[in-house]
């Protein structure tokens, strides 16, 4: 199953932003959409694979109806692979 699907069938999510879409229910493409990016962008900001950009973070709190604090912070406490 790819990364995407198991996002969207609800699997447990690895970042802040993977959490805050399962809490409130959001699937990677409405969210892609509001954005105006590809799902598997936003697939691989909630897989950890790429960071999202500082320029998103404002525009995705938004969309997402949370602080950028809610973005980051969870995700500032995880050790990057390396």
């Amino acid at each position: 199953m790819s990364r995407r699907k198991a996002y969207e069938q609800g699997s447990s999510p690895r970042t802040a932003l993977g959490t805050i879409l399962d809490r409130q229910g959001r699937r990677l493409v409405w969210v892609a959409g509001r954005l105006g990016v590809d799902a598997s962008t936003v697939s691989r900001w909630c897989s950890g694979d790429r960071p999202i950009p500082a320029r998103r973070l404002g525009e995705l709190a938004a969309v997402l109806e949370v602080d950028i604090a809610d973005l980051v912070e969870a995700d500032a406490n995880r050790t990057v692979p390396g």
